[in-house]
């Protein structure tokens, strides 16, 4: 399983050369660094099994509830991606097992 860095790392060198990377802005103007919010990263983190990223994020104040635009936590992904270690990481960080998605 790819830690939450390398997954980022790969969409960065996936995204350099792109159609997107090579417009001119503003922002590369600047030199500015493509920087994600921790809730990404540790939603990464978490599809990608990576516990000890996810902890530290968790440390740095990243919500284990947060949810999608359709209102899913990282523990409906989980269950969903059957994924049976994260979701047993999650309970076990007191992950809300009776929050609803948009579909209740």
């Amino acid at each position: 399983m790819a830690d939450a860095k390398q997954e980022q790392n790969e969409q960065l060198k996936r995204w350099l050369g792109s159609k997107t990377e090579l417009e001119p802005s503003v922002l590369k103007k600047k030199k500015t660094k493509v920087k994600f919010d921790d809730g990404a990263v540790f939603l990464t983190a978490c599809s990608g099994g990576d516990t000890d990223d996810a902890k530290k994020l968790m440390g740095r104040g990243s919500d284990i509830n947060n949810t999608n635009v359709d209102r899913l936590t990282i523990l409906h992904q989980a269950c969903i991606d059957d994924n049976l270690d994260m979701v047993n990481f999650l309970v076990e960080h007191f992950a809300n097992i009776n929050q609803p998605d948009n579909e209740g």
